[in-house]
């Protein structure tokens, strides 16, 4: 179908289910959920602390977990699956113990070689729970001592030392077999609220965001990081109108055709307070990838599998009469399907005691020679 000199295409020949990843609302999966992902077929799951037995000892919750992990890949029936989770450090750990809490990124950034060891041991945690995919590091730099969401999360104060760090983990997280994401284009760093419960603001100029927010996720490209997720923020001097998720100013012009991205954007949550009111406007994934948005994060105590597929449905619907060229649904499919074939796949398997001792030992330490001391927390807590 041709309007205008605009290539449109039916949508029964594109795989719309691979733009999104979805949660499991518990342990198990509920028929109905069994259902929703059998028609959906998402790209992959991510999972939070509401998906592990959080009392139980370790042999009782990772049999579960295996249990859930099975049961969902039975449902989805993709030979190549996307299993994520958020695995930062400090409090940012949804896994039960014996799973390592290690320190705060702004703890073990202390030096290159406890930022190696932190992330070389959690790709082998990772790998033996299934985990291919985490959305780590944080590329935000702790610009704002007012921030209330980031700062300990990230790598340093300055761009050189967030930059340094975050590539370095990156690099030793890909190497143990665990995909990188970066995270929160184009910065997150410098604002005075968080984006779970309201749309924060930067106020910073282009010119200034090239010399500080945006460095850190330049080296990171530079280095080929393969996933960048976007920040639900407004920068009013990139776009004063919509948030850096649905802002093609953002994701397109800025992060693909000026700094040369070449690999898969993922929006953050999309059951934060920043964005949530957007999925009701009928139009969501037209927008969303019109802005330069590959995959939709469904996930949030408000968003569901059912609100994955409400959107999908509503975006084949709006398909064949889009002013979005056909080719770039496709190009942006082609890429995702690469992606996905690149994906390692684990079994879950238990890791001997000797193994978790070794990295409790290296997290108590870390935590102990902390050089931001107010940022010293106990290791052996579960969030």
């Amino acid at each position: 179908m041709v309007i205008g000199d605009k290539t449109t295409m039916a949508s029964d020949s594109l795989d719309l289910g691979l733009r999104f990843i979805v949660e499991p609302s518990g342990t198990t999966l509920s028929i109905e959920e069994r259902q929703q992902l059998a028609e959906l077929q998402p790209a992959g799951v991510m999972f939070r602390k509401r998906n592990f037995l959080k009392d139980a000892p370790y042999k009782e919750w990772l049999e579960a977990y295996r249990n859930l992990l099975g049961e969902i890949r039975s449902a989805v029936r993709r030979s190549s699956f996307i299993i994520s989770i958020d695995h930062e450090g400090g409090n940012v750990v949804r896994f039960p113990p014996p799973v390592t809490r290690f320190p705060y990124p702004a703890i073990y950034a202390s030096s290159d070689t406890a930022v190696e060891r932190v992330a070389a041991m959690m790709a082998v945690e990772l790998r033996s729970l299934g985990i291919n995919l985490s959305f780590a590091p944080v590329a935000d730099i702790h610009s704002n001592p007012k921030n209330p969401v980031i700062n300990e999360r990230a790598f340093g104060r300055s761009a050189s030392e967030v930059a340094h760090a975050a590539g370095l983990f990156a690099k030793n997280l890909r190497a143990g077999g665990v995909i990188p994401c970066a995270k929160h284009f184009p910065g997150h760093g410098d604002t005075e609220s968080d984006s779970h419960t309201t749309l924060p603001c930067v106020q910073r100029s282009k010119p200034e965001l090239l010399e500080r927010e945006l460095k850190p996720f330049q080296a990171l490209i530079h280095d080929q990081i393969e996933m960048i997720m976007s920040a639900h923020i407004m920068v009013p001097s990139l776009d004063p109108s919509r948030p850096a998720t649905l802002s093609p100013a953002v994701m397109r012009t800025l992060l693909r055709e000026e700094m040369g991205f070449q690999g898969i954007t993922i929006a953050d949550a999309l059951g934060m307070k920043a964005i949530h009111a957007s999925l009701s406007s009928g139009s969501f994934a037209e927008v969303a990838d019109a802005a330069g948005i590959d995959l939709f994060l469904m996930v949030g105590d408000s968003v569901s599998i059912s609100d994955a597929i409400a959107i999908r449905d509503e975006w084949r619907r709006s398909i064949t009469t889009s002013a979005r060229p056909g080719k770039e649904l496709l190009a942006t499919q082609n890429r995702l399907e690469n992606f996905m074939n690149s994906l390692p796949t684990y079994p879950v398997t238990e890791l001997p005691h000797d193994v978790w001792a070794a990295h409790q030992r290296v997290a108590v330490d870390l935590s102990q020679n902390a050089p931001w001391s107010a940022f010293v927390f106990d290791p052996s807590g579960f969030v």
